[in-house]
C-alpha cells in the first residue's frame, strides 16, 4: 500500500514535513487493509484505533481531484496532502488531521481525527 503526497499543492513544503503532518492516520489505514479487515468498514475500523463513538460527520463534499470542499462558503477548498488506496477506495488526508474515508456505498465520511 502506496501513500502518495501532493507535491503540487504544497510545493515549498518538503515531503519529509507533508507525512509528518498525516501522522498516524495512514499507518492506521495500512492496517486495515493488509490485515483484510474488510468485514468492518474503514470509518469503524479508525474509530476503534481512535476512540469509540467520536468521529462526527463533515457535510462537505469530495472532489474529483479528491480535494475537500466545506458546505461553508467562507471555507476555502482544502488541497488533499495525501492519499492511499483501500478496498474500498481512495482515502484522502488533509491538513489539520481532516481525512475522507471512502465507505462501501461509494460515499465518503469525511471526518477531523487529531
Amino acid at each position: 500500500m502506496k501513500l502518495t503526497i501532493n507535491t503540487n499543492a504544497f510545493p515549498d513544503v518538503p515531503v519529509e514535513h507533508l507525512k509528518e503532518m498525516l501522522g498516524v492516520l495512514p499507518y492506521w489505514v495500512a492496517d486495515y487493509d493488509m490485515h483484510g479487515l474488510e468485514t468492518e468498514t474503514l470509518k469503524d475500523f479508525m474509530e476503534k484505533m481512535y476512540y469509540p463513538n467520536s468521529m462526527f460527520k463533515f457535510d462537505g463534499e469530495v472532489l474529483a481531484t479528491g480535494n475537500y470542499k466545506s458546505k461553508y462558503e467562507d471555507d476555502s477548498v482544502m488541497h488533499w496532502v495525501g492519499k492511499m488506496q483501500c478496498c474500498w477506495g481512495t482515502v484522502y488526508f488533509y491538513e489539520i488531521g481532516i481525512l475522507a474515508l471512502p465507505m462501501p456505498n461509494g460515499e465518503y465520511f469525511v471526518t477531523r481525527m487529531d
